[in-house]
């Protein structure tokens, strides 16, 4: 058997073994305390592409449901609007009807035309006002056009007034309803972009996240070989010079 003083090569094998075990357990105890597997593009390059692809996915998808959320808050102050324009109209309506009676005076007939008018600046105001953030919700007014240039000055025009007003009520009701649609398809996408967003959530967790169970597990057999190594290494620096000492005795 040969034997080497300079060099110890059962010492150097040791060393590397202390090292590897050494920066093993760090590693490992780096994972612990951020309770992440991947906290360097070193532990995992491919993992971590992955789980930043699906952490910038989830974000996406959470804008995404916030945009939605601030649509639903529009479509619902425009919805509002025009239950307020519903009640303007179907005020309209009760004051044609009242001038179509035959015991109303011309006197009178004008009285209710002025109060009409009224009216219709209200709902033109109520369209032009309605905003959110600052927007303007409404680009038409919906109904106003059908009430444009009513004359309740005689029983005949009161009650073209009335067909009208049926007409008007028929066109916010339409838009009533095409604003509900809207809001069930934005719930019906909410609910979708939030399961995917749990979805990627979660297999960015399996992918970036530490098993803490099974990492303390690793600590401690790090820890057990790099004590285990160490006592080897101190071991093997003395082994060489034993034997000269034994030879030389």
């Amino acid at each position: 058997m040969s034997l080497s003083i300079n060099t110890n090569t059962l010492s150097q094998s040791t060393g590397n073994n202390y090292r590897a075990f050494s920066n093993g357990f760090d590693s490992s105890l780096e994972r612990i305390s951020s309770g992440k597997a991947i906290n360097r593009a070193s532990d995992d390059a491919s993992g971590l592409i992955i789980a930043d692809s699906l952490n910038s996915a989830a974000n996406s998808m959470g804008q995404l449901s916030r945009n939605a959320v601030d649509d639903i808050s529009m479509i619902q102050i425009k919805e509002a609007a025009l239950g307020q324009a519903t009640q303007i109209i179907q005020d309209i309506g009760q004051k044609t009807i009242q001038a179509s009676s035959g015991a109303q005076t011309s006197e009178t007939r004008m009285a209710i035309q002025e109060d009409v008018t009224a009216s219709l600046g209200a709902l033109n105001d109520l369209y032009q006002n309605t905003t959110y953030n600052g927007k303007a919700l409404f680009s038409d007014a919906p109904g106003l056009a059908e009430l444009a240039d009513m004359d309740l000055s005689s029983i005949g025009g009161a009650e073209a007034a009335q067909e009208a007003v049926d007409s008007a009520l028929d066109t916010v009701s339409a838009s009533r309803s095409a604003l509900g649609s809207s809001q069930n398809q934005l719930e019906r996408e909410i609910s979708n972009l939030e399961t995917q967003k749990i979805s990627a959530r979660s297999s960015e967790s399996q992918i970036r996240d530490v098993d803490l169970a099974e990492e303390v597990m690793n600590l401690k057999q790090l820890d057990l070989l790099k004590q285990t190594s160490a006592f080897a290494q101190k071991q093997a620096g003395n082994v060489n010079a034993q034997r000269v000492a034994t030879l030389l005795g």
